[in-house]
């Protein structure tokens, strides 16, 4: 790994979490026009699986090549990471805290280092084991989860809450399966119609056209859309998966986690919500943990043996 596929690759994961972090105002203001969660997810689907198609038409269009096996990979990739993934998040939430909620999706840097070693038998490093703890710790203190104090919690929205960080999680384990076969941009490209297709199942189009067009704000509500599916779902999902390309699964999994940061900031100065101290000092710990992800402490030992002898 060099280091300029290594600073493209991080480069691609902090503007991936940037554009996660904008997601929940667009998804707040699309809700004052009453969008459900399974219409905001065919909006996010929907918009990169068109956007994709055109990317690949640019840039590579011999991913539109794929064979039965591999259509069949990437539509169960599709169904499963992004359908499944944001009905059972759409589940957690209307259960349990969206504080808590939040803090089991990003459980992922656990579910990522899980499967690493049950699918490849990655070593799980006593480094590695540590950072995450301190991750989770830190983004638990940025959503405030202890005041919630654990009354509002079920078994359901546990359950479910889990189960969209392992299929956040699958998200850059799964490909690597196929690694060298078929092309990132191919298991996007088939992996978002699929998704389309299944979440059609469950939307009306004519009624969401309808909730656009007899707003008060049309153009303010269709850049939303636009945001939410380009920015949020189409760069930032595109982003995260080819990332792994040039720095492995391990760091985008950990750099998920600036995501709360971002959005804390963001909403800060969006809609006013203030950070608490114990806030700030999760924040400090995400990024502290992103970067300890990436230090190379025998190195760093050698250097200050060097300096100081």
């Amino acid at each position: 790994m060099n280091d300029i596929n290594k600073k493209k690759g991080i480069l691609m994961m902090i503007f991936a979490t940037l554009f996660w972090g904008i997601m929940g105002i667009s998804s707040r203001f699309l809700n004052q026009i009453s969008y459900t969660s399974m219409e905001i997810a065919f909006i996010r689907t929907f918009t990169s699986a068109i956007l994709t198609t055109f990317f690949v038409m640019a840039t590579d269009k011999n991913s539109f090549k794929i064979n039965f096996k591999g259509l069949l990979f990437c539509s169960f990739y599709g169904l499963l990471t992004f359908s499944f993934g944001i009905s059972l998040y759409s589940i957690s939430v209307s259960r349990i805290p969206i504080s808590v909620a939040t803090i089991l999706m990003f459980s992922n840097p656990i579910w990522v280092t899980f499967f690493n070693y049950v699918f490849f038998k990655e070593r799980i490093s006593a480094k590695t084991t540590v950072i995450i703890g301190f991750c989770i710790f830190g983004c638990m203190c940025i959503i405030d989860i202890f005041s919630t104090g654990g009354n509002n919690l079920d078994m359901i929205g546990i359950i479910t809450g889990v189960g969209n960080g392992m299929t956040f999680a699958l998200q850059i384990v799964l490909p690597k399966f196929v690694e060298n076969k078929i092309s990132k941009s191919s298991i996007l490209l088939y992996g978002f119609w699929s998704a389309s297709i299944c979440l059609l199942f469950f939307i009306d189009p004519a009624k969401m056209i309808m909730k656009v067009t007899t707003s008060s704000n049309m153009l303010f509500y269709l850049a939303n859309i636009l945001s939410i599916g380009a920015l949020s779902t189409f760069v930032a999902n595109t982003f995260y998966v080819k990332s792994t390309q040039y720095i492995g699964t391990a760091l985008p999994s950990m750099m998920v986690a600036l995501e709360p940061v971002f959005a804390s900031i963001i909403a800060f100065f969006v809609f006013g919500e203030n950070m608490k101290p114990i806030q700030f000092i999760g924040a400090f710990i995400v990024i502290l943990s992103v970067f300890a992800m990436e230090l190379d402490i025998k190195q760093l030992a050698s250097h200050l043996t060097r300096t100081t002898s």
